[in-house]
């Protein structure tokens, strides 16, 4: 794992929808190759509705409770066929991140699930599309998990909705921030983040 630092700002989060995010890819320009490379990187969540939804965003507006983490970050009403749609681009940390607001965990979460749909461009095996997180008042962050580009862990054009990362080990942990982050090596290297959904596990 890797840490950095920033500063958090704590933000109010209310959930206004129950969007969820549904467990299947789209493939475009019809290109022949399997849908999931061989490294068998990801897991899809199996019940959109498990855990307790403690934020969702579509972008449809905005950032919404999402945060720019920097000039990396742009925010498009529409691309590759979807409606609201966040780019990130480059490897700035920060600027090439979006960042949400403290999550409060109060309600015995033990773990979140970070559900989203995601999309990689002239991403190489050198790229990486990585989930972060910070705990409390803590200016690091941790890595979560990074994908590889290049066909190693996803290809390039292709939408993969329904992603599932749990982030566990948060019993005595009272408030979590997730980041997601672009880290490539020029601006042609680009992510596109469509939907995020973080919702509660409890220690069971």
């Amino acid at each position: 794992m890797s840490t950095d630092t920033t500063t958090a700002t704590t933000m109010d989060v209310t959930t206004t929808t129950d969007m969820t995010v549904p467990a299947t890819i789209v493939l475009e320009d019809d290109e022949n190759k399997d849908e999931f490379p061989p490294s068998g990187a990801f897991s899809f969540v199996d019940d959109t509705q498990s855990g307790v939804l403690l934020l969702s965003e579509d972008f449809s507006t905005g950032y919404g409770t999402f945060a720019s983490g920097g000039h990396d970050v742009s925010h498009h009403s529409s691309l590759k066929d979807r409606t609201g749609v966040v780019r990130l681009q480059d490897g700035n940390g920060d600027a090439s991140s979006i960042l949400s607001p403290p999550i409060d965990l109060h309600g015995g979460y033990s773990a979140v699930r970070v559900a989203l749909s995601f999309y990689g461009l002239s991403m190489d095996d050198d790229d990486e599309f990585c989930i972060d997180y910070g705990v409390d008042d803590s200016s690091e962050w941790t890595e979560r998990t990074c994908f590889v580009g290049g066909d190693v862990d996803f290809f390039n054009k292709v939408w993969y909705d329904g992603v599932a990362v749990e982030i566990d080990g948060l019993d005595d942990v009272e408030t979590v921030r997730v980041r997601l982050r672009c880290q490539g090596q020029d601006n042609k290297d680009d992510v596109f983040i469509d939907a995020v959904e973080i919702r509660g596990l409890l220690s069971s």
